[in-house]
Parts: C-alpha cells; sequence; structure tokens
C-alpha cells in the first residue's frame, strides 16, 4: 500500500536529511559562484538618451500633434537604429570589429510610456566598447535620419551622453549563488523522497497499519546507560545467592 505523507511526516523526513539538505545547498551556492567568477564572462552597458524633435509649427493644436507625432515615431527610430543600414555604417565606423548580428544582439532601444525621450543601450564584454558602440549608433542614427526626413528633422537631442560605466551589469553573483544554493537543497530533498520511498522496512507500528498487519509485539534495544545497569543487576543477584547456598 502506498504510504501517504502528512505535514508532520515531511517534517520528521526535512529534519532527518537536514544536515545533508544544508550541505548540499552549500555545496550548490559554491558550484554557481566558482562558475559565475571564472568561467562567466563580464558583461557592461553604456547608455544614452535622445530625443528627436520634427519641425515644429507657431499653433498649438499643430504643436500637440507634432508632439503626438514624436511619441509614435520612436518606433520607427527604433527599427531605424537596429536596421541593417545604421548598424553597418556603425560597424564600418568601428573598423570592421564586430559583426551587424553582434551590434543588433547588443543593443536595445526603450521608450517610457508617452514620451518623446528614448534611451539607447548596448550591452558588451567591455565598458569601452559599450560607450563607443552607443555614440556611434547617434552618428549614424542622426545622418541616417536627415537623409529620410530632411527638413522636416528639426533637431535631435542627446539628453544624457553615452556613460562609461566600469561596473558590470551582469552576471549577478549573488542572484546567480542564491539560485545555486535553491536547486542544490531541491535536489537533495528529491533524493531524500527517492531513498523513502524505495525503503521498504518495517519501521515503526504506523507502518505495520498501513500493510493492514497486526502488531504482536516489539523487542526494545537497550542503551548503553540500561545495558550497564542491567549487568550490575545481575552481579549482585548472582553473589546474593551464592550467599544463601
Amino acid at each position: 500500500m502506498e504510504k501517504e505523507y502528512t505535514p508532520y511526516d515531511l517534517w520528521l523526513l526535512f529534519k532527518k536529511y537536514f544536515i545533508r539538505i544544508l550541505n548540499m545547498t552549500i555545496i550548490g551556492a559554491t558550484l554557481a559562484a566558482i562558475v559565475v567568477m571564472f568561467f562567466v564572462e563580464p558583461q557592461y552597458s553604456s547608455q544614452a538618451q535622445l530625443i528627436v524633435n520634427q519641425r515644429s509649427s507657431q499653433d498649438t493644436s499643430i504643436q500637440y500633434n507634432e508632439v503626438q507625432t514624436n511619441v509614435t515615431l520612436v518606433s520607427t527610430y527604433r527599427d531605424i537604429i537596429l536596421g541593417d543600414g545604421v548598424l553597418t555604417e556603425v560597424n564600418n565606423s568601428l573598423d570592421g570589429k564586430f559583426t551587424v548580428p553582434q551590434l543588433r544582439n547588443a543593443l536595445s532601444v526603450e521608450q517610457s510610456s508617452n514620451s518623446q525621450a528614448f534611451n539607447i543601450s548596448a550591452t558588451m564584454d567591455t565598458p569601452g566598447d559599450a560607450q563607443n558602440i552607443v555614440n556611434s549608433v547617434i552618428t549614424e542614427f542622426e545622418k541616417t535620419l536627415i537623409s529620410i526626413y530632411g527638413d522636416d528633422v528639426s533637431n535631435l537631442y542627446v539628453v544624457s551622453s553615452a556613460t562609461f560605466n566600469p561596473s558590470p551589469v551582469s552576471p549577478n553573483v549573488v542572484q546567480v549563488t542564491i539560485i545555486g544554493g535553491l536547486v542544490g537543497a531541491m535536489i537533495m530533498v528529491g533524493i531524500a523522497f527517492v531513498i523513502e520511498l524505495l525503503d521498504s522496512r518495517v519501521k515503526s507500528s504506523d507502518d505495520l497499519a498501513d500493510l493492514q498487519m497486526v502488531k504482536l509485539g516489539e523487542i526494545f534495544e537497550l542503551s548503553e546507560e540500561q545495558k550497564e545497569h542491567s549487568r550490575v543487576q545481575s552481579t549482585v543477584t548472582t553473589k546474593n545467592r551464592g550467599r544463601r547456598v
């Protein structure tokens, strides 16, 4: 008959394997930290914020519509920035150091909700490469905008220039270490369940009840103190019998 585990049974199982679970947690966390620190290349990010204004008008209602148009056009600007045309020119300006797919994977263009401003960021193996890519993208993007829209583009404003951040943005050593520890603990918990499920020995009267068997008797194991006390009593009894004889 299949044994059903109650919350109390699970608690007893946890107590029984606590040391092994703790050890596996430490091992998992340590291995994860070692892999991240010595075998995973750190990534660095640079970011710039831009605003592109189309040609303005003196009419207030038209100006409002132009603002909404500028907000909507950010999606178009994203497509232009990540397109082959701009990225090919960026690659050429960087002496062909990266391929176009590498640049596209490294770049991201994000816009805040209902905002004309948008951010261009690049994530690379070195902070210098990330900054150079963002600066080159801004330059080539501006040239492309002028060639497409001509006088309809009044200005491209660099609200914040490409940053140089010497601190890696990934991997997150603390986060990966915690995840590694949790994975190690989960593995050990799974192993503990498998061991208990495969163990068919009768270890308590509850196991007999699960097997629909009747308990006829029980053999207790004496502790060392009980064994010693038993020996003393046996010796005293033997001596007393000798005296009576």
